[in-house]
Order: structure tokens, then sequence, then C-alpha cells
């Protein structure tokens, strides 16, 4: 019994799901609105952006692009600070164990530098062969459709 209501139901979808596509089918063919938001301009640093990436529209890879430097920077800073507090660490203590914490600070500045450096050197390298510029990956220049 269970089992011829389910199969009556299922026919019953079918049929409503065959009839409802062949009633859209005949309906008139809807009208293609251009532009349904209007002109939508960039907020003003926005703007600022793509007017630095030669109008093109893609100020966001300026941006991204801006960020890394950055970043870098700060990071470059960070290294500095951690060299300078190693070292005022190193002459103002006077037991051993501060020794194996001024190693380890020292050690970790400089692999974290060494990964600035490495991850800068990268970019140009996969730059130059695959663009044929080196700074291409680093500071992009985009080609604008006009």
């Amino acid at each position: 019994m269970k089992k011829n209501i389910l199969i009556l139901l299922i026919t019953i979808f079918s049929l409503f799901l065959l009839a409802h596509k062949h009633v859209l089918a005949q309906s008139p063919a809807p009208t293609i609105v251009e532009d349904p938001f209007g002109a939508i301009e960039a907020p003003p640093g926005v703007d600022l952006l793509n007017q630095q990436a030669g109008g093109s529209g893609i100020g966001i890879i300026v941006f991204f692009s801006n960020l890394i430097k950055f970043l870098a920077v700060i990071a470059g800073l960070w290294t500095m600070l951690n060299f300078i507090s190693a070292g005022f660490t190193y002459i103002t203590s006077s037991d051993s164990g501060s020794l194996s914490k001024i190693g380890t600070k020292l050690t970790l500045s400089v692999v974290g530098l060494a990964i600035i450096v490495a991850s800068y050197t990268i970019a140009a390298v996969l730059g130059l062969i695959l663009f044929g510029d080196a700074t291409f990956i680093i500071n992009p220049k985009i080609p604008s459709p006009i």
C-alpha cells in the first residue's frame, strides 16, 4: 500500500514538473535590462589606487603590492628591534640561562630576515622566468584595455 502511494506521488510530481515546464516554455522571453544598478563610482581611496594602476580599475592589485611592501618593512624593523633587544639582554644579564635565550632570539631573527629576503628573491626569479621582468610580481603594472 505504501509503495503504491509513493509511486502515485512520484507520478503526480513528474506530471506537474512536465506541465510546469511546458507552461514556462510558452511564456514570452524576458527583457534584458542593461546596468540595473546604475553607475557605481569607486570610493575615494580606491579611486586613487585605480589612478596609480593607470586608470585600469584594478587598484586592488596595487593595494596588495603596497601592503606586502609595508609588511616587509615592518618585519625588517621587528628584526632590528630583536637584535637590539638581544644585545641589551646580553649586556645586562649575568646568568648563563639568558645566553641560550639570546641565542634563540638571534637565530629566529636571522631566520625571519632570511625568509623575507628569500621571498623577494623567489618572486623576482619567478617574474624573470615567467614574465621576462624581475619586478613583474613585486611591482605589477596592469595594462589597460584601451
